[in-house]
C-alpha cells in the first residue's frame, strides 16, 4: 500500500512539474511575442511612418527678361525655383499615392507595366494651392528613377492618347543636391531625351517618368 502511495506521489510530482514548466514556457513565449510585437511597432513608427516627409514644388521653366521684368517661361526646359514644406509621415506617406521603390530602372518599362491610375494626385490629396501652369511635384520611384507630376499639359508634352504621352527634355535637368537626397535619389542629373508620361484621366495628372544618373553635379 505504501508503495502504491509512493508511486502516486511521484506521478503527481512529475505531472505538476510538467504543468509548471508548460506554464513558464507559455509565459516566456507570450512575453517574447509581446516584445517582438512592440519591436515591430516601434520600428514601424520610427522607420517608415516616423519623422517627416517633405514635398517639393518645382517651378518648371527658365527665367527670361521681358519688358515687364523677369518671368518664368514654362515652355522652356529648366527649373526656375524649388520650394518645399514638410509634414509628418503619419499624415500621408508618398507610397500611398505612387508606386514606391519598384525594382525597375527603365522609365519605358515602367511606362509599359504600370496602370496610369496607380498614380494619385499630390495636389488633391494634400489640397495644395499651387499654380498648375508652372508647378510640378517631384517624387522618387526608386534611387534611379524619379517622376514629375504636372497638373496641366505644357509645350514639352506630346500626348499620344488619353492615358500616355511623351515628354521632350531638350537640355539636362539638374536638381539641387538636397532635394535629390531627401527624395532618396542617388544623383541629381536627368539627361536630355524623350521620357514617357503616364496620364491618369481620373485625377488629371501628367506623371513624367525620368531616369536619374548616379552622382551629384553642382
Amino acid at each position: 500500500m505504501k508503495k502504491v502511495s509512493l508511486i502516486m506521489m511521484i506521478m503527481m510530482f512529475f505531472v505538476f512539474a510538467a504543468c509548471e514548466k508548460e506554464t513558464v514556457y507559455q509565459e516566456q513565449t507570450n512575453a517574447i511575442d509581446q516584445i517582438d510585437q512592440e519591436k515591430d511597432i516601434n520600428e514601424t513608427v520610427d522607420g517608415k511612418w516616423g519623422g517627416e516627409w517633405c514635398i517639393y514644388f518645382i517651378e518648371y521653366g527658365r527665367w527670361q527678361l521681358t519688358s515687364s521684368g523677369l518671368r518664368c517661361n514654362d515652355n522652356l526646359p529648366g527649373i526656375c525655383s524649388i520650394r518645399k514644406f514638410c509634414i509628418p509621415k503619419l499624415v500621408i506617406d508618398p507610397c500611398w499615392l505612387i508606386p514606391c521603390w519598384i525594382d525597375i530602372f527603365d522609365p519605358w518599362i515602367i511606362y509599359e507595366k504600370f496602370d496610369p491610375r496607380d498614380f494619385g494626385s499630390f495636389r488633391d490629396k494634400l489640397e495644395l494651392d499651387i499654380d498648375p501652369r508652372i508647378t510640378s511635384v517631384p517624387f522618387a520611384l526608386n534611387e534611379q528613377v524619379m517622376g514629375l507630376q504636372f497638373y496641366e499639359k505644357n509645350e514639352l508634352m506630346s500626348i499620344e492618347n488619353r492615358e500616355s504621352g511623351v515628354f521632350y527634355l531638350e537640355t539636362d535637368l539638374v536638381l539641387d543636391k538636397e532635394t535629390s537626397e531627401n527624395l532618396g535619389l542617388q544623383g541629381n542629373i536627368v539627361n536630355a531625351g524623350k521620357y514617357p508620361i503616364l496620364i491618369n484621366p481620373e485625377n488629371e495628372t501628367f506623371n513624367v517618368i525620368l531616369s536619374v544618373e548616379k552622382g551629384f553635379k553642382r
